[in-house]
């Protein structure tokens, strides 16, 4: 029971992960907050990995279905916008306000993040269970690890507040470039399979 926990906090620090939510989060708001806010973003990914891991797990050759191309595109795409934008409103000396403009926002890119790794899921689960209710459980426990995982990051660094500002503003600049870099990264590779 403790092992998909542990499978789903290790997958909520993967790196894609990780770049793209500390590019959200605001070192201003209380620990709480932020913590409660990566927290959505893990809800928003396990909402979408359990929706589509189920659909998948009823197509019958899920092992030789590959939809991920396109979603993990996305995802580099998405990386890619955020940072940009990230490295824009630094340069401006303004700070972003995701929760102004969307007070979703955490939720809705858990959610593609989610829909990315979902056909992995699907084989995981075709693999190693046989039954509907050990499925669920497992994505159950899976969901909660990767939303308790994200709650710890998002709460660490909205700790980086606590840094004097011309590191907390070098360290907003390497995070939002890290965020392009991987983002071009991944769009590479995903153009490189799709043609090769």
């Amino acid at each position: 029971m403790l092992t998909p926990i542990l499978i789903g906090l290790s997958h909520s620090v993967e790196s894609d992960h990780v770049i793209a939510v500390s590019n959200l989060i605001d070192v201003r708001h209380g620990l709480l907050k932020e913590a409660l806010r990566g927290a959505s973003w893990g809800l928003g990914h396990t909402v979408s990995v359990m929706v589509s891991a189920f659909i998948l797990l009823f197509i019958k050759n899920s092992v030789e279905f590959s939809p991920e191309f396109s979603l993990e595109l996305l995802v580099g795409i998405m990386m890619v916008v955020i940072g940009v934008i990230r490295l824009f409103a630094i340069a401006a000396k303004k700070h972003m306000h995701p929760h102004r403009e969307n007070k979703y926002v955490f939720f809705n890119v858990g959610i593609i993040h989610g829909l990315a790794g979902s056909g992995t899921i699907a084989v995981l689960l075709t693999s190693q269970f046989t039954t509907l209710y050990e499925q669920t459980q497992f994505l159950f426990l899976f969901g909660l690890g990767t939303i308790i995982g994200m709650g710890i990051i998002a709460a660490f660094f909205t700790r980086l507040k606590f840094l004097k500002p011309k590191y907390l503003l070098a360290f907003s600049y390497i995070i939002a470039s890290v965020s392009v870099l991987y983002g071009i990264k991944i769009i590479y590779e995903q153009l490189y399979t799709y043609i090769n």
